[in-house]
């Protein structure tokens, strides 16, 4: 099955295209660091910020279980292709590394994942 993860940033409204959209909002937001407000989740010190917490872990997990089953069923059925985005307030943070991340898991699996940042270049 082939996955795009995506990113986005609700205030540039949903992805309206995804089968599934999860929201982040709710995990640490490395915008208010001020050495990672201008960075993004393309980079390792934003990832780390954003996951290294139980919070953040626990739900990136429960994240990878529901997909999992998801792709079970898609698959059963003969569906090929998924697409699953994750939105932050600006889709410069955590939604980025939560589509990275996943996406990652993802290809673990054997699955062919891949990664498309809708709003990572928007401004602020």
């Amino acid at each position: 099955m082939k996955i795009e993860c995506r990113s986005f940033g609700f205030k540039n409204g949903a992805d309206a295209q995804a089968d599934f959209v999860l929201d982040v909002r709710c995990l640490p937001n490395p915008f208010y660091v001020e050495h990672l407000k201008h960075k993004t989740g393309l980079d390792k010190s934003v990832r780390d910020y954003v996951l290294n917490n139980e919070t953040s872990q626990q739900y990136l997990e429960k994240i990878i279980d529901m997909l999992m089953t998801a792709i079970s069923v898609k698959e059963k059925y003969g569906i090929e292709k998924m697409s699953v985005s994750f939105g932050c307030t600006g889709g410069h943070h955590r939604s980025v590394t939560f589509a990275i991340m996943v996406c990652e898991k993802l290809k673990q699996s054997g699955f062919d994942a891949y990664c498309v940042h809708r709003d990572i270049d928007k401004e602020d």
